[in-house]
């Protein structure tokens, strides 16, 4: 009869106790949440998380954009405290948490780019890793690392690694129909250019000029991107586009006179100065550079001679330099 009593208590304190799912709670460091929630932090140190949240928002809004390196360092310094408090008080699934990391990611991205104009690249390669393992949540923020990653390992000469990691960059923004798409196809073209990959390269200009027809045509036909005669000031992105459009012309017509295909390089450089002319103001820069090569072209076809020395080849590796700069410039630069 003991037993017997055992027993049955046994199997009605069974029947009454809770199905609890194995993952209804899971921890966050020492502390516990429930069913997936913000983990349990207590009242008053939450309180005190979140102002010094508030004071870290702060600094970090105080120092954004400053280009000397005390300011870079208060802002990553700011904002890896800020990511770490974030996960105190949230899951690690929460909003809250993913954009501190896409914050994060962008001042890392950001800075990697003022370094990359100067030195040391280590430092440059130590924060584009760092951005890269706060991508996780978002593919646009990835494919932008990875863009700015394949232009460290492009500086140091590893143009193989470089194109990798633009190829990865460029199957995220084809897949989500990333604006950014058409300026990852110029950077595989000079990338593979210099790897003496010639027909790759032109494929990826004639891309990145269909992608950007395919986002200008819009604008042209809805009134939102008017010729520069107008005097319209107004459309300073879409301008941009149109350089992007005439970088991508240059860089074709580069190609076409590494292969001697003259007639295919001016028809590519007259186009790109056509739409320059039409859209963007007198003095840019890019004007200049299509104007320099239309020139030397004709120079070179006049009277039937064609100079083929070792000088022209630098005189191109000059001007593609020079587009590449402009395409990568601080004030363009990819940042998330």
């Amino acid at each position: 009869p003991f037993r017997l009593r055992a027993l049955l208590r046994l199997a009605r304190s069974r029947l009454t106790r809770p199905n609890l799912p194995n993952n209804s709670y899971h921890t966050s460091g020492n502390k516990m949440a429930k069913n997936g929630g913000e983990p349990f932090v207590p009242i008053g140190e939450r309180h005190a998380l979140e102002a010094e949240l508030e004071k870290l928002s702060q600094e970090a809004d105080s120092v954004k954009g400053g280009s000397s390196e005390q300011d870079q360092k208060r802002l990553l310094t700011a904002l890896e405290r800020s990511l770490h408090i974030r996960r105190q008080l949230h899951s690690i699934s929460s909003p809250q948490v993913a954009d501190a990391c896409h914050q994060l990611c962008e001042a890392c991205n950001w800075v990697a780019t003022q370094m990359l104009n100067a030195e040391p690249l280590k430092g440059a390669l130590a924060l584009l890793k760092r951005a890269e393992q706060l991508t996780e949540a978002s593919e646009r923020d990835r494919a932008i690392t990875w863009n700015n990653l394949a232009c460290y390992y492009r500086r140091t000469g590893k143009l193989r690694t470089a194109v990798t990691y633009l190829e990865r960059a460029l199957a995220i923004e084809e897949h989500v129909d990333s604006a950014d798409a058409a300026q990852t196809h110029l950077n595989l073209c000079a990338t593979l250019s210099q790897l003496q990959r010639r027909p790759e390269a032109i494929m990826h200009a004639q891309s990145a000029l269909i992608r950007m027809y395919e986002t200008l045509s819009p604008l042209m036909l809805n009134g939102q991107l008017s010729d520069v005669s107008d005097g319209d000031g107004s459309g300073g992105e879409n301008r941009e586009q149109v350089t992007v459009l005439c970088i991508a012309y240059h860089n074709l017509a580069v190609e076409y006179e590494y292969l001697k295909n003259f007639d295919a390089a001016l028809t590519a450089y007259t186009s790109g100065l056509r739409w320059a002319t039409r859209f963007l103001d007198e003095t840019h820069q890019i004007k200049g550079i299509l104007r320099t090569a239309i020139d030397s072209i004709k120079a070179k076809t006049s009277a039937g001679t064609l100079r083929t020395d070792t000088g022209d080849d630098d005189s191109w590796a000059r001007a593609r330099k020079s587009t590449d700069d402009e395409l990568n410039s601080p004030g363009s630069s990819r940042s998330a």
